[in-house]
C-alpha cells in the first residue's frame, strides 16, 4: 500500500497538484469511469469532446449517453480543433468539457489554460485527458485551473499496463459522491456490515478495488526518473528532437499528417496512407518503435532519443517503403 501510494504522490508532484487530489488507479478509463458516475444529468446534462480524443474519453462518453447524459462531438479541420469551436460549443447547458492535452491521432497539443477560460465563464468544468503529454510536456493543474484529469503510464511516465491516476480539484471532490466505488471508496476500508456509505476524504473516494500493485512498483520507478530530470527540462530536450525529426522528415519529402502550423507535443505523424500498419509491422521487426493510426505513422520523443534515433527512424522508414511494396 505505501508504494501504491507513493506513485499516487509521484503522479501528483509531476502535475502540481496536492497529494490528497490524486488517488490511484487501474486505467485512465477506470479513473474516467469512477468520476463521471458522480453526476447525473440533471440540470447540466451536456458533456462536449471531440474526434481527436482517445478512445479512452470517446468510448466512455458514448456510454454516458445511456444514462441520460448529452455528448457533443466537435469535428475537426483538416486535424485541428479551433478555440472558436469550443466556445461555441460549451455553453449554459454544458456540465463538462472532457479533452486532450496532446492528441494521440496527430500530435495535437491544446491550450489549456484556454480551455480552462472557456469553460469557466459558462461555468463548466474542465477534464483533460493528458494520458498522451505527461511527464514530457509541463502542466501544472493549478496554473492552468484543472478541474479534473485522468492519465495513465504507460506512456511518457516510462511505465507498464495497470496504473492510471485521477486528479480531482479539493475544492470538487468532497461535494462529490460517486456511484462506481469500492471497499477503497470508504474511510474504513475494512468495516465489515456497512449500510451506510462514508466516503473517504479528497480524491481517494474515487478509488476502485485492489490494485495493480506490480504496476505500481513500476510507475514510481519510472517517475521518480521524470520527476529526478524534470519535466521543463525533459521538454526541451524533447522540442529539440521533434523538431529535428520534422525538419529531416520534410527534407527527405515526407508528408506530415501533424498540422505542423499548430502547436505539436512530444509526437510527430507523417502521412503514409492504407500502407502504415504494414510500415509499422515492418519497422517494429528492424527496431524501429512506431504506431500507426489512420493513415498517419507516429513518431514519439522522449529525454533519451538522439539526433542519431531520428535519422535512422526516417533512414529505416525510406527502406520501409521501399521493401513493403
Amino acid at each position: 500500500m505505501d508504494e501504491v501510494y507513493r506513485a499516487s504522490d509521484l503522479f501528483a508532484d509531476i502535475i502540481g497538484a496536492k497529494h490528497e487530489e490524486v488517488c490511484p488507479h487501474y486505467s485512465a478509463s477506470s479513473a474516467l469511469i469512477s468520476l463521471l458516475s458522480a453526476f447525473k444529468p440533471t440540470g447540466r446534462r451536456k458533456i462536449v469532446t471531440t474526434d481527436l480524443d482517445y478512445p479512452t474519453l470517446g468510448v466512455t462518453l458514448l456510454g454516458a449517453r445511456n444514462n441520460g447524459f448529452e455528448v457533443v462531438v466537435l469535428k475537426s479541420r483538416s486535424g485541428i480543433i479551433d478555440l472558436d469551436q469550443y466556445q461555441k460549443a460549451v455553453d449554459d447547458k454544458t456540465l463538462m468539457l472532457a479533452t486532450f492535452q496532446v492528441s494521440a491521432l496527430n500530435g495535437l497539443r491544446q491550450d489549456i489554460r484556454a480551455l480552462s477560460e472557456i469553460c469557466q465563464s459558462k461555468g463548466a468544468f474542465l477534464l483533460v485527458d493528458a494520458y498522451q503529454g505527461v511527464g514530457a510536456v509541463p502542466i501544472n493543474v493549478k496554473k492552468d485551473q484543472v478541474d479534473f484529469l485522468v492519465a495513465g503510464t504507460t506512456k511518457f511516465l516510462l511505465g507498464i499496463p495497470g496504473a492510471g491516476f485521477l486528479y480531482v480539484k479539493d475544492e470538487l471532490a468532497d461535494r462529490l459522491e460517486p456511484s462506481a466505488v469500492s471497499w477503497f471508496s470508504q474511510k474504513d476500508p475494512f468495516l465489515f456490515g456497512r449500510d451506510k456509505m462514508d466516503y473517504r476524504p479528497g480524491a481517494r473516494r474515487f478509488e476502485m478495488g485492489t490494485w495493480s500493485v506490480v504496476s505500481m512498483y513500476a510507475a514510481a520507478a519510472g517517475m521518480t526518473i521524470i520527476k529526478e530530470l524534470g519535466v521543463d527540462r525533459i521538454w526541451k530536450h524533447v522540442e529539440r528532437m521533434r523538431n529535428h525529426f520534422v525538419n529531416t522528415a520534410l527534407s527527405l519529402g515526407f508528408e506530415p499528417y501533424s498540422p505542423l502550423e499548430k502547436t505539436l507535443g512530444p509526437t510527430v505523424s507523417l502521412h503514409i496512407g492504407d500502407r502504415a500498419h504494414d510500415i509499422e509491422i515492418w519497422l517494429r521487426q528492424h527496431k524501429v518503435i512506431t504506431s500507426a493510426r489512420g493513415p498517419g505513422l507516429r513518431f514519439a520523443h522522449h529525454f533519451f532519443n538522439t539526433k542519431d534515433d531520428v535519422e535512422k527512424a526516417l533512414t529505416m522508414l525510406r527502406k520501409a517503403l521501399k521493401y513493403t511494396r
